[in-house]
């Protein structure tokens, strides 16, 4: 027979813990099985053929991911450089020009090339790293701007996310012309990164930890009332 006397202070803290701990390993789950199904949508959405870009942009059908067939750009069209990587990992300036999107001024950012910084090398044979071997243009969703991103330097020509009003003097245009919901990147085929710098496996393990912390937690929360003999166990001699 147990006899069980829960220290008060103890137990008070130990409640609010416990629904953190169970919470973020709920919200990890709940993240993989998201993860799992956008991963899932952008394959699907991938592999269906390229669409023009008036067919889709403008008539509202702008799916991410989609591929679109290049359009024409002109040889002296202005270019903005967005800090990124190649396909092979290597740093360096993604390369972007307006185009027409649709009747009127609206333009959308495209992606045209890579340029590699001079200092970067490939981490497999060390060569200097010049452009990227893309394969396909597809609709993405402009770099957006977080906490520790860099300012931009327009002076310069250098950008580390979309910015409009920062973008559209080098790029000769208003930033009203610009497109803000999507951008034509190209790509090598694989999904981009920030569907797959946390992939669904590591959201699991994520759950996994946490659900393992509150077992942990409950181990000590038991093991000190056995300590102070506020857990014991009798026999009943009845």
């Amino acid at each position: 027979m147990a006899s069980f006397r829960p220290l008060p202070v103890l137990s008070v803290l130990m409640l609010p813990a416990l629904a953190l701990l169970v919470w973020l390993g709920s919200w990890q789950l709940d993240r993989r099985a998201w993860k799992v199904d956008v991963l899932a949508d952008f394959a699907a959405t991938a592999q269906a053929e390229p669409v023009m870009l008036a067919q889709s942009l403008c008539e509202d059908r702008a799916e991410i991911g989609r591929r679109v067939v290049p359009p024409q750009i002109d040889n002296d069209s202005a270019v903005v450089r967005v800090s990124g990587r190649s396909p092979q990992g290597a740093p360096g300036w993604r390369l972007f020009t307006p185009v027409s999107a649709c009747e009127g001024d609206t333009r959308v950012l495209m992606e045209t090339g890579f340029e590699g910084l001079e200092t970067a090398t490939r981490a497999d044979d060390g060569a200097v790293v010049q452009a990227s071997d893309f394969t396909q243009l597809r609709f993405e969703q402009p770099l957006g701007q977080g906490p520790f991103t860099p300012p931009a330097n327009p002076a310069a020509n250098e950008f580390y996310a979309f910015d409009p009003e920062a973008m559209a003097p080098v790029l000769e245009v208003s930033a009203q012309q610009l497109n803000t919901e999507v951008w034509l990147a190209l790509s090598d085929g694989a999904p981009p990164a920030y569907l797959t710098q946390t992939p669904p496996e590591r959201h699991l393990a994520y759950a996994i930890t946490w659900f393992g912390m509150v077992l942990a937690l409950l181990a000590v929360y038991f093991a000190y009332h056995i300590h102070v003999g506020r857990l014991t166990w009798r026999r009943d001699n009845s």
